[in-house]
């Protein structure tokens, strides 16, 4: 094994062991500890890995909004189909504005931080060590096991993974390969990983505003499949046919 898929090992020791380590212990502040290393962990490991982000060139800020607009649409589109199929429904009780605001915050800097490490020094690493072409579809299995962990530990960090059919599971694998060829293909595009960040956390807040603001629920016994996120079925075929037309216009760029 050459250095630089022993980097990329280390790499993925980190973000999955110690996290999921942590998380596993029966002691609640352990816990704890685990739920914030599994936020910092990938931004921490990928970049003393790589010795930095691995960027070459200008970024093309215009890139940022694209893949903020691009991925919004995705999510935008999904949760239109949950509402048609009766997965997601209106009416919940609204939080108070300051616990809407609260919650997008959250949102945001988790996003950005969890971008900082996949599509930071994450991309860098995977490339690397695999190639672009294997790297970025093995960097995506590698983040669908990051949510998965808790997942399976029942930390409630992801509930609806903690109850999802086996069916689900796999297609929340198959959505965060797909999820993160697109996100790599804007940040690639763009020349920097705040394509990524943008392109993530977006329809996140979005989501995290919605429900905070009572807009909706998910009621998965209608029909996990169409799930208006990774997990679903919607998310990735919309994201994937987004990824098929960006790299029409840009074939060059992923």
């Amino acid at each position: 094994m050459n250095a630089a898929r022993w980097k990329f090992a280390v790499f993925a020791l980190v973000v999955l062991g110690v996290p999921g380590g942590l998380m596993a212990l029966d002691d609640p502040r352990i816990g704890d500890l685990g739920k914030l290393a599994l936020i910092l962990s990938p931004a921490v490991a990928g970049l003393l890995l790589n010795r930095g982000l691995g960027e070459r060139g200008q970024a093309r800020w215009s890139g940022v909004p694209l893949a903020a607009g691009v991925t919004l649409a995705v999510a935008g589109l999904a949760l239109a189909v949950a509402f048609m199929t009766g997965v997601a429904a209106f009416g919940t009780p609204p939080a108070a504005p300051q616990g809407i605001a609260q919650s997008v915050g959250a949102v945001a800097l988790t996003s950005v931080l969890e971008e900082l490490g996949w599509a930071g020094g994450g991309v860098a690493l995977a490339t690397a060590a695999f190639g672009r072409r294997a790297g970025i579809p093995v960097l995506g299995l590698i983040w669908a096991a990051w949510h998965l962990i808790p997942a399976f530990l029942k930390v409630g960090l992801f509930p609806e993974l903690e109850t999802a059919p086996p069916a689900m599971l796999l297609a929340f694998v198959a959505s965060c390969v797909v999820y993160r060829l697109l996100l790599t293909h804007l940040q690639l595009r763009a020349g920097t990983w705040w394509a990524a960040a943008a392109g993530h956390g977006l329809p996140n807040m979005a989501l995290a505003a919605a429900l905070a603001a009572g807009v909706g629920t998910f009621d998965l016994s209608a029909g996990w499949w169409w799930f208006p996120a990774p997990g679903g079925l919607a998310f990735p075929a919309f994201a994937m046919i987004a990824l098929l037309l960006l790299r029409r216009t840009a074939p060059r760029a992923a």
